[in-house]
């Protein structure tokens, strides 16, 4: 007797473990790749797919799961999460998700898009029968890298302990933000004084370098006085300062000027919808904007440094 229960608990207990462990992970980017690595090395069996055949093809010999299509991938999977450029995209993966997956499939999506959007997008998945969430990322491609992401979740509190379970082995720390859509409020809200931070930060430094101060001495100082700030200490965007920093790699593989610039007009439009004037957000988007107009979508935003630096030439 004292056998059989300790043979059942260990199968309920070995069922549990491995209920949740076949992920479907589309948009393998910057972001999405080591996130989607970082899965597998907890264990979980991932189906990367990409747009990009040869990053999707990167992503199975690196130890992603051989499914040839995403309809297959997805009709076996537990859980599917996105990574995406925009929520147009974002709406045409989940809506071609729909057709496949088996009801009960939770579907994450931690693209960062607008509120609204994804408040939609929440109802339309719960309307055919899947569990959902939004749950953007801070932490940038390091974050990623190290998987010490922050996930900010908007869902239906009786879901949150499950979906947190598929998002720890990508981040430190899951924030339960409250019901579907707050989770990219919370997003945009980051992002917002993320951007502003990093124009702000980049015309201080920018005057320093041009009055004659040593660039790492500037902000060593800087980084133990009243404007400490991630984007210095962590994100520092003058080459050479910090070696692990898309600055230090010729402003690369980092966090584009396409993807801020998406995320501050996001914030501007629901700053716009609530009445709210943001002259602070709109003069470091224009930063943005006319860097991304001027041929540098894909350089990383921190590049804003060289751009003020030059007196605006690019």
């Amino acid at each position: 007797m004292k056998f059989n229960k300790t043979f059942n608990t260990n199968l309920i207990k070995l069922a549990k473990k491995n209920l949740h462990n076949r992920i479907t992970f589309i948009g393998l980017g910057n972001m999405g790749f080591p996130m989607g690595q970082n899965l597998i090395k907890s264990g979980v069996k991932v189906a990367g797919f990409d747009a990009n055949n040869q990053v999707t093809e990167n992503f199975r010999n690196s130890g992603g799961c051989n499914f040839q299509t995403f309809e297959s991938a997805v009709q076996e999977s537990d859980a599917i999460i996105t990574m995406l450029p925009n929520a147009k995209i974002v709406e045409k993966v989940w809506s071609d998700a729909f057709n496949f997956a088996k009801k009960g499939t939770y579907i994450i999506d931690s693209s960062t898009i607008s509120p609204i959007d994804a408040k939609i997008l929440a109802e339309k998945a719960q309307s055919k029968g899947f569990i959902c969430a939004d749950a953007p990322v801070s932490g940038g491609v390091m974050g990623a890298q190290n998987a010490s992401l922050s996930f900010m979740v908007g869902t239906k509190n009786e879901d949150f302990e499950k979906i947190s379970k598929f998002l720890t082995p990508m981040g430190k720390k899951v924030f339960n933000c409250g019901e579907h859509s707050s989770g990219q409020i919370a997003k945009i809200c980051n992002n917002l004084c993320l951007g502003i931070t990093m124009s702000g930060l980049s015309e201080s430094l920018a005057l320093g370098v041009k009055l004659g101060a040593d660039p790492k001495v500037l902000s060593e100082i800087m980084g133990v006085s009243t404007a400490r700030c991630w984007s210095l200490d962590t994100y520092n965007p003058i080459p050479g300062v910090l070696e692990t920093t898309p600055s230090s790699r010729d402003y690369e593989n980092g966090f584009s000027m396409e993807l801020i610039t998406k995320d501050l007009n996001i914030a501007l439009d629901c700053a716009n919808k609530t009445k709210l004037d943001l002259d602070l957000s709109k003069a470091s988007q224009k930063y943005y904007e006319t860097i991304k107009n001027e041929g540098k979508h894909n350089k990383d935003f921190s590049y804003v440094f060289q751009y003020i630096l030059n007196n605006k030439k690019i």
